[in-house]
C-alpha cells in the first residue's frame, strides 16, 4: 500500500461531506467542519501572501488552541512544512528546534512565550507572527492545486538515543494514509466523539485530529491535568474514544480504585487506545473491570513510521502484554544481529516495511542511512530499523522485550540521556555527567543522573535539581541524583554503565 492523498484533500473532503456538523472544540470554542476548512484556507492564503515558498518551514509555538489545530493543516495546504513545538519544551529545547528547522516564520502568542525563561533570546533572529494567522486572510480563499502525497508536510521532533532532538520528515501521503488506516481499525465514524488529551506535536495526538477529520468524528482537545479533571471532562462531553500512554492509564486505574473516577464516568466510551509503551497488566485489569464496555486497542508505533501494529480488542484479555499484528499495508520483520530475517516464533530487532515509512531525518543523512535502510529481504524500498527487540509468538502476535539502544521513554516521550546530561554539564561543582534509566512501571523509565563531584557537598544535589527544573521539561526531570567522587570507566575510557549500576545497586 503506497502513500496516497494529501492534507488539502483531507480538509476539502471533510468540508464537502460533513459541512456544518461540529468538528473540533478547545475550551468553549467550537468549529464545524466547514468553519474549520474556511479558517484553514484563510490561514493558507495569508501564509502565501507573506511569501511562504514550497518546502519552507513554519514553526508553531502555541498552547493548545483552535489556532494550533487550524495551522497544522493550513501550513501544508500552503505548500509549507509545519513544525509543531511541544508545549512542555523549555528555552534550550525550543531554541534547538528553531535553529535546526530554520523556519521561515514562527507563530506564537503571549501565553506560550510567558512559559519561556528568556523569550527574546529564544526567538532572536526569527520572523515572529504573534496574531492569529487566519484573522486577516482572504475569506474566499480556496486551496491551490498541485500538492502531492510525496511532498513533505510536517517535521516531528523527537529525541534519539544520543544528542538533541531531531526532526522526522512526514509527507502528506503519510498523514492522510495514517488517518485512514487508524480510522478503519477503530471503526471511527460521524457518531464518534474523541477526547484528545495528547498534544498535537506528538504523532499519536496529531493522528487523532486527522482521523476525526477523515471520518466526520467530533474531537474535543484538552490539556490533561489529573484524574479529577479527566472525570469532569468525561462527564461533560461523554466521548466515545480516549487515547493514552501507559502513565495516563496508570493514573486512570488509580483513580478508578480510589474513587476519583467512577464506572459511570466511562460509560460512554466505546474504545480506549494505548501506545508509547506497554500497558501494565494490573492497570488493564482495572480498566476492563470498571469500564467493560470499552474495547481496548493495544498499539505499537514509532515516529519514523507512525503506526506499525495493533492487537484486536477481542484478543486483549487473553494477551494483554501483546501489541498484536501489522496494520494494513505494513509488514513487520524480525532480524537477528547479522541482519538475517527470522521466520516463525522468534526474537529480534523489529523492522517496519511497507506503508507509512517517513522520509528520514531532517538534514541528517548519516543518521537517516543508519535507521532507514533497504528491505532486508532485498529491493530498494526503505524500511525502518526500530531499535526495539521484539518477540513473536506462534500466532504471529508481537511483544516488546527491550530497547536495543539507550533511548529512554517516560510518559510516552522518547528521551535521549545525553540531552538530560547536557542540562547540567558545566555547572559549578559538577564534573563528568552520565544518565541512564531504570524501569519505572506504567510511567516508563525513571531517569538516574550521576555526576562526578564532592559527595560531601550537601547543597549540590538540590542545585542540580533546580538547574534541571529551569532547563528541562517535566518529563525529563531525573528521578534520582547521585554525586560520586568519580564515575567508573571501562578500558576504552567510557563510563562503565554496568559498574555504575552495580555501585548504586539499581537495575
Amino acid at each position: 500500500m503506497q502513500a496516497q492523498g494529501n492534507v488539502v484533500e483531507l480538509v476539502q473532503q471533510a468540508e464537502q461531506r460533513f459541512g456544518d456538523a461540529p468538528f473540533v472544540q478547545v475550551g468553549e470554542e467550537l468549529l464545524t467542519f466547514a468553519g474549520y476548512a474556511r479558517r484553514v484556507w484563510r490561514a493558507a492564503s495569508r501564509l502565501r501572501a507573506r511569501g511562504l515558498q514550497p518546502g519552507e518551514r513554519v514553526a508553531l509555538l502555541l498552547p493548545r488552541s483552535l489556532e494550533e489545530a487550524v495551522l497544522l493543516t493550513a501550513v501544508p495546504a500552503a505548500g509549507g512544512v509545519v513544525v509543531p513545538v511541544h508545549q512542555k519544551l523549555k528555552d534550550d529545547q525550543v531554541r534547538h528546534v528553531l535553529e535546526d528547522a530554520a523556519p521561515r516564520l514562527v507563530v506564537t502568542d503571549r501565553l506560550r512565550t510567558l512559559a519561556l525563561r528568556d523569550p527574546e533570546r529564544v526567538l532572536a533572529g526569527h520572523d515572529v507572527q504573534r496574531d492569529p494567522m487566519d484573522s486577516a486572510g482572504d475569506p474566499d480563499a480556496r486551496p491551490e492545486p498541485g500538492i502531492t502525497g510525496r511532498q513533505a508536510a510536517i517535521l516531528l521532533y523527537t529525541s534519539g538515543s544520543t544528542g538533541r532532538a531531531k526532526g522526522i520528515v512526514q509527507t502528506h501521503g503519510n498523514l492522510a494514509l495514517g488517518a485512514a488506516i487508524v480510522a478503519r481499525y477503530l471503526d471511527l465514524g460521524p457518531s464518534d466523539h474523541v477526547l484528545a488529551l495528547l498534544p498535537f506535536s506528538f504523532d499519536y495526538g496529531l493522528n487523532q485530529l486527522l482521523s476525526a477529520l477523515h471520518t466526520g468524528a467530533r474531537l474535543t482537545a484538552a490539556d490533561h491535568l489529573g484524574a479529577g479533571e479527566l472525570a469532569a471532562l468525561l462527564r461533560r462531553h461523554r466521548p466515545t474514544g480516549l487515547a493514552g500512554v501507559p502513565s495516563l492509564w496508570h493514573e486512570v486505574a488509580a483513580g478508578l480504585t480510589s474513587g476519583t473516577l467512577s464506572a459511570d464516568d466511562g460509560r460512554s466510551l466505546r474504545y480506549l487506545t494505548n501506545s508509547g509503551g506497554a500497558l501494565r497488566t494490573a492497570d488493564s485489569a482495572v480498566l476492563r473491570r470498571e469500564w467493560p464496555a470499552a474495547q481496548v486497542f493495544a498499539m505499537y508505533g514509532l515516529t519514523e513510521a507512525f503506526r506499525s501494529a495493533f492487537l484486536p480488542p477481542d484478543e486483549f484479555d487473553a494477551h494483554p502484554d501483546s501489541f498484536g499484528y501489522a496494520i494494513d499495508g505494513v509488514e513487520l520483520l524480525l532480524v537477528d544481529d547479522e541482519g538475517r530475517v527470522l521466520e516463525g516464533p522468534a526474537s529480534g530487532e523489529l523492522v517496519h516495511c511497507g506503508a507509512l515509512v517517513a522520509d528520514g531525518y531532517w538534514q541528517r543523512p548519516e543518521e537517516t542511512a543508519g535507521r532507514f535502510r533497504p528491505d532486508p529481504r532485498g529491493g530498494a524500498a526503505a524500511a525502518v530499523w526500530s531499535g526495539d527487540r521484539v518477540r513473536r509468538d506462534d500466532a504471529g502476535r508481537h511483544y516488546f522485550v527491550a530497547r536495543i539502544d539507550r533511548l529512554l521513554k517516560v510518559h510516552g516521550h522518547r528521551i535521549s540521556p545525553d540531552e538530560v546530561a547536557q542540562a547540567v554539564a558545566g555547572m559549578p561543582g559538577v564534573g563528568e555527567v552520565f544518565v541512564f534509566g531504570v524501569e519505572g512501571g506504567a510511567d516508563g523509565h525513571r531517569i538516574v543522573l550521576c555526576v562526578g563531584g564532592d559527595p560531601g557537598d550537601a547543597t549540590l544535589p538540590a542545585a542540580i535539581r533546580r538547574r534541571c527544573r529551569s532547563r528541562l521539561p517535566s518529563y525529563m526531570m531525573p528521578h534520582a541524583v547521585h554525586v560520586l567522587a568519580t564515575l567508573p570507566h571501562n578500558q576504552n575510557g567510557k563510563v562503565d554503565e554496568a559498574a555504575l549500576r552495580l555501585r548504586l545497586d539499581v537495575n
